[in-house]
């Protein structure tokens, strides 16, 4: 769900994950190849963000508040020629990736935007 008023946005996003069969062999195909997901992804992301004009910030948040893991992510672009924007962007706790969804990680970038955020 997507909310907007002004220069200002937010969104929630929730999800509930539908369990699998135990995998009995982690060759196997079939089975549940992350069951603890949840404990570091939580149910939903919740996000705003900020249009100043040359400039845009958004804030994303997640949390299981029963394990106490989640993740917070900000991004900011900024003019640099005509149309092009630069975009940094910081991300510290879990999920950042599916294959690493169970690391506590801390990252930086930086990069060019080709368009708006919102």
């Amino acid at each position: 769900m997507i909310f907007e008023k002004e220069n200002w946005v937010w969104f929630v996003r929730p999800w509930y994950r539908l369990s699998e069969d135990t995998k009995t062999d982690p060759l196997e195909p079939g089975g549940d190849d992350n069951p603890d997901i949840a404990d570091y992804m939580g149910h939903a992301e919740y996000g705003v963000g900020y249009d100043f004009g040359d400039y845009e910030l958004s804030v994303k948040l997640r949390q299981n508040f029963s394990t106490s893991n989640g993740a917070v992510q900000v991004n900011l672009t900024t003019p640099l020629y005509g149309k092009l924007k630069g975009y940094v962007t910081f991300f510290n706790g879990y999920g950042d990736s599916l294959i690493d969804y169970n690391h506590n990680q801390t990252r930086f970038g930086l990069g060019i935007a080709l368009n708006n955020m919102f």
